[in-house]
Formats: C-alpha cells, structure tokens, sequence
C-alpha cells in the first residue's frame, strides 16, 4: 500500500512537543507497514528537499515566513494559516499525481490543504482519506485561548474568532474524510456530538524508551517531584507559572525539591527562577529514565489541554507514581485511586504532592499498578499496521458498495429491458 502522510514540520529535533512526539511515532510506526512518503516543512535544521531516510521518503519543503496575525483576516485559524503556503500547495499538488492509495491528514494545523485532498478523493473513489486528529481542537483550544487574553479586549476578540474558525474546519475534516483517528477514545462523543456518526479508530501514542521491570523507592530516594513536559505554548508556559506559584512555598518548607524538565524559554524560565529560587529546571535530560529515579512522584498540573499527554508514557514506564488535577490524566488505561492520585484544583495538588512524597508504600503502590495497567498496551509497532489495516477496510467496505450498486443497477433494468424486447 502506497500512503502518502501530509503533516507540518519535520518531527525531530530541534522541533519539539508533544505533538511533534506523536507525529513521529506514527510515522516511524507507519513505515513497517507501507510504502510511506511524508511531506513536511524542514525543522529549520534539516536542507530542504527531497531524501529518503530509514524507509520514509521525504519531502521537506522551506520554513513559512508568513505574519501570523494576517490569519484574522481570512477565513484559516492561526495554526493552520502559517502552514497554508503556496509551496507547500504545489508541492502536494504534484505529489498527488503518484498513485497513492490513502492519504494521512495529520493535526488541524494541516487542514489548509483539505480542499486539495477532497477533489483528489473524489477522483479517486478506491482511495482513503484519514485524519489523523490530536485531541479535539474546537474544546481545547477555546479552553486554551482562554488563558492567553488577559485584559486586552482585540486580543479576547481575535482568540474567540480563533476558535470558531478551529472548529467550523475541524468539522469539515471530520465530514469529509473516510476515517478519524482519535488519540483518545473518550473524544469521540465531542466529535459525535458535532458532526454526527463516522468512522472512527483509536490511535493511543506508543512508547520507545526504557521499560523499567521493577523499582522501589525508599526512604533513601531523593525527595523531589518531577514535573516533565516542553513549555513552548503559551498555554503551558501559563500553567508552568500558576503552579510555582502555588507549590514552590509549600513545598521547600516541605523540605520537597520541585524538578522542572524540558525546554523552557531561557527568558521565561529566568524569571521563574528569580520569582522561586528552590526550584531546579533541569531543562532537556538525554537519559530520562535514568533521571526520573531521581524523584519520588511525578506531577499533571495541567488545568487546560485535552487528548492523551504523551509525556505521561515516560512517568509510567520509568515507574515513576502520578498525581494530577482532576480529568488531566484522560484517554488512557488507568483509574483514579488505584494508579495514580487526582486532586480538584492546584492548592489541593499541592498539598496531595506532599502527602504522598512522604508515603514511600502509597508510592510504590500506585507505580506498580500504573505499571500493570498499561504494560503491553503502548507499542508503537502495532500503530502503523493498525492504521493500514483500518484503510484496507475502508477499501474492501468500498469494493462491496461499488459491486452491489452495480448489480442493483443491474436488476432494475432487467424488467425495462424485458419489456423492450417483447
């Protein structure tokens, strides 16, 4: 099966995130399965151009240079206005005329080039068209949006433009395209809720780290609390802020070290240090697992954002126990109480945090379970040939509508053509 993956950037490093981490999985994963070309933006590190790689053939095309504050004046969301350039149009547009079999649409942000893949669908009627979605864009990005506006009222008016155009073409993917993928299954009543019933499948992130057989923590492990997770969005870099200041206090009394690890803007995570000097910001680890043994529990401060955390793979294979505000720990295969801890709001966190870094048998009870519950379940291998299974599905379900509309065809004109001879 030839597959063609249209996506934003180039999903390696110096590109970073969550979704980028997914995107790469996918990919990776896809290419065990199918004859895979990707077509992408280079990560401003990566030439241009086209190369083959690891059995992926890609198509890196040049970084947009496009204002992005021109997108309140169209009819794109921001995200997908960046990406909607005209290089990249042409390139899929020749793209397009190599015999693909399927088309993967991965994240909204790659929904400009929507109408491009739904003439070539409608050409090709064989063909599968998937999206490949990251969580529901139209809630989570009006909850996100939320955070940014402050006090000035042309930026609360631009961000609720914003989000009702997220969603007026979120919508239209989800109409168009033969097959949603969701990263996380309990999504789907959203997008049922606006569309109506589709075809969907669920495509939980994989895990390629270290998967830790077995651990202990003792008296002896460090007392500290990780907090794991990139900080570019502003979103992220606001919840970053709204727990130190919440935390830090409580818990250098505490005598609990809080370890920031990921990339944080240098002038952002400058002022965070000067604001909470007992906080560490580890920045970017290599060895994460191996840093992770260094702490006691891992914190899900996120009071806004949906979908699958792809973060959250790390905490649970390194064993490391979880505790998080109520609903951030979503779409994956765990239950509150049993393998990990949820509190209401940040003060409650806070407090929850401290409790449990003292409690060295709740700790290790909650790993372990975590642990069990999602042992077995976060392979990326089984991702890509799942997606294609999915396609050649969709493609044999076609093949029997085509075959019965002809043969309908058929025995509604066997009585005209029976008159005619008499």
């Amino acid at each position: 099966m030839r597959i063609l993956y249209v996506t934003r950037i180039y999903p390696y490093r110096p590109a970073f995130g969550g979704d980028v981490a997914y995107s790469r999985g996918v990919i990776e994963s896809l290419k065990d399965s199918c004859d895979l070309t990707v077509l992408a933006t280079t990560n401003g590190e990566h030439p241009e151009g086209p190369f083959e790689e690891n059995g992926i053939r890609w198509r890196l095309l040049p970084e947009s240079r496009r204002p992005q504050a021109l997108s309140v004046l169209t009819g794109m969301p921001n995200v997908m206005w960046r990406n909607a350039t005209p290089v990249f149009h042409d390139a899929l547009r020749v793209l397009l005329r190599e015999p693909f079999d399927a088309v993967i649409l991965d994240h909204i942000a790659s929904a400009h080039a929507l109408p491009q893949l739904s003439r070539w669908r409608d050409s090709h009627p064989q063909a599968c068209l998937l999206y490949l979605s990251h969580e529901h864009e139209r809630t989570t990005r009006l909850e996100k949006y939320a955070t940014y506006t402050g006090r000035n009222p042309g930026r609360q008016a631009a961000m609720r433009l914003d989000g009702w155009k997220i969603g007026r073409w979120e919508d239209e993917v989800v109409r168009t395209v033969d097959i949603v993928s969701l990263i996380n299954p309990n999504e789907r009543v959203l997008f049922e809720t606006n569309v109506g019933a589709r075809r969907y499948i669920t495509t939980l992130p994989g895990y390629d780290g270290v998967r830790r057989p077995s651990r202990r923590i003792t008296d002896d492990t460090p007392m500290r609390i990780a907090l794991l997770g990139g900080r570019g969005p502003i979103h992220k870099r606001n919840i970053l802020r709204d727990w130190l200041d919440v935390c830090a206090g409580s818990m250098e009394k505490a005598g609990i070290e809080m370890d920031v690890i990921g990339d944080v803007e240098p002038e952002f995570r400058d002022m965070l240090a000067k604001r909470h000097p007992s906080i560490r910001f580890s920045g970017f680890v290599e060895d994460l697992d191996a840093h992770l043994q260094g702490a006691r529990l891992g914190v899900v401060p996120d009071t806004v954002g949906r979908g699958v955390k792809v973060r959250l793979a790390s905490y649970i294979f390194s064993r490391l126990p979880m505790a998080g505000i109520a609903g951030a720990i979503d779409g994956l295969p765990l239950r509150a109480g049993r393998d990990y801890v949820e509190a209401p709001d940040l003060p409650a966190l806070a407090e929850t945090c401290i409790r449990l870094a003292r409690d060295v048998e709740q700790l290790n009870r909650l790993q372990e379970s975590a642990f069990r519950a999602c042992d077995g379940r976060f392979d990326w291998r089984t991702r890509g040939a799942d997606i294609v299974e999915a396609i050649r599905d969709h493609q044999r379900r076609q093949s029997v509508e085509a075959t019965l509309s002809q043969t309908a065809g058929v025995r509604r004109e066997a009585p005209l053509l029976g008159r005619g001879l008499a």
